[in-house]
């Protein structure tokens, strides 16, 4: 049997059923965010709460100690996605949270969080933040408020931001790292969770805290790497799915692609087009992202920056398996993230629908799907550009009553037509 590694979350777009008509094109429902829209977000994380009186209960008749049950707070279903029971058997986390219990500090948990994603068909316009890193923000403070049930000091988690880390393997530029860095920092302040989130640049820490030792790995991995040696460096890793993940993930908004060259490029396999005139171009991007994403993700993993600068703090992952050797908490960045959407955040934008009994649900989708529906309506954080969520037409109109624009996809003072297929 192969050794137990992480899971990467497929994020390829071939796999959905896009519309064949330039969702630009089409006029759609637009308003600016209102005060209804914070409450919408939290009832869309009402189903993640636990029973606490119940819960409790039940670990008391088990005899658990405190930190045992903190920990079995932690490792709920409903927060996270790696198997309940190989997390809560960690000794090392049980440890760490004993000795925060005892030292009366917050538990500290260090999760890598919050990207850039700047391929136009999951993203087409949004530089900055959106529904689904508010929910990941309300989401940890729903989670700190659970174990402040059991231990009044809670946690504090240490989000490090991987956007610039990534981006020479994105080929993201600076000024969009930069921004979504600043807009994820400002909406911690805006959403009052400085007291339990605090969020750090994942490529300035490695720069302060961890030379040279992350760059004489980055060098000595990314040499095996370039000769192709990637069986022997990611044992049990379904290497063609990775790929296309990588391949939806590099920038093409530089390209000014209209509707039907995406489609073409990475739209359904029956629509691809290999003779496309950006194609090859496609092709070389996503052969570079794929040895740079693998050089870094194993570089860090070699550092492993979580027990070098918090070796009191419990490691948490997006990812299903485990980390450096033992379970890592596998926090969900949004409730519906490997139920119904596995997706990240960053990986598309918010869709607010209602689920089967009516309640408000947040789920992740390719902004190509969204763009131009006009059982949707586009919710902007700035009124213009910045897309906040799409919510479902019925579900706004319960919000309450709103003016409404009628905006085509472009964005603002963009007049140029749809590039035409070449």
């Amino acid at each position: 049997m192969g050794q137990k590694v992480e899971v990467l979350q497929a994020s390829s777009l071939e796999d959905y059923d896009w519309p064949l008509e330039d969702p630009h094109a089409i006029a759609q429902r637009t308003r600016q965010m209102q005060p209804q829209d914070a409450t919408l977000l939290l009832a869309c994380l009402a189903r993640a709460t636990i029973n606490l009186p119940e819960f409790l209960k039940d670990k008391r008749k088990h005899g658990l100690d405190q930190a045992e049950t903190v920990l079995a707070v932690l490792a709920h279903q409903k927060f996270q996605m790696n198997p309940v029971t190989d997390v809560r058997s960690e000794v090392a986390w049980q440890d760490k949270i004993r000795a925060a219990i005892e030292a009366n500090r917050a538990i500290e948990v260090v999760y890598p969080q919050f990207c850039v994603i700047p391929n136009a068909p999951k993203r087409y316009t949004n530089m900055g933040f959106s529904a689904g890193e508010d929910c990941t923000i309300e989401f940890i403070k729903l989670i700190n408020s659970q174990v402040k049930a059991v231990y009044p000091r809670g946690i504090r988690v240490h989000a490090i931001a991987d956007a610039a880390l990534y981006g020479s393997a994105f080929h993201t530029h600076q000024t969009e790292v930069d921004a979504y860095f600043e807009s994820v920092e400002q909406r911690i302040q805006a959403l009052n969770a400085e007291n339990c989130v605090s969020l750090h640049d994942y490529a300035e820490v490695l720069r302060t805290k961890c030379h040279p030792d992350y760059q004489v790995q980055y060098y000595e991995i990314g040499h095996q790497v370039w000769k192709g040696e990637y069986e022997a460096l990611l044992p049990d890793t379904d290497l063609e799915t990775l790929r296309r993940s990588v391949r939806a993930s590099v920038n093409t908004r530089r390209f000014q692609l209209s509707h039907k060259d995406h489609l073409q490029l990475f739209g359904p396999i029956s629509m691809r087009n290999t003779a496309h005139p950006y194609h090859d171009d496609i092709e070389t991007m996503t052969d570079i992202a794929f040895k740079e994403l693998i050089t870094i993700r194993l570089a860090c993993g070699a550092i492993d920056i979580a027990s070098r600068l918090w070796p009191q703090a419990l490691r948490a992952t997006c990812h299903k398996g485990p980390k450096n050797g033992r379970w890592a908490l596998g926090l969900k960045p949004y409730p519906e993230y490997y139920g119904a959407c596995k997706l990240l955040p960053y990986h598309g934008m918010p869709l607010i629908t209602k689920d089967r009994n009516g309640q408000p649900r947040l789920e992740i989708k390719p902004e190509v799907l969204l763009r131009g529906r006009d059982d949707l309506v586009r919710v902007t954080s700035d009124g213009k550009d910045e897309v906040w969520a799409y919510v479902v037409a019925e579900l706004d109109e319960e919000l309450g009553e709103f003016h409404y624009d009628r905006l085509q996809g472009m964005r603002v003072g963009e007049n140029y037509p749809p590039r035409a297929y070449r």
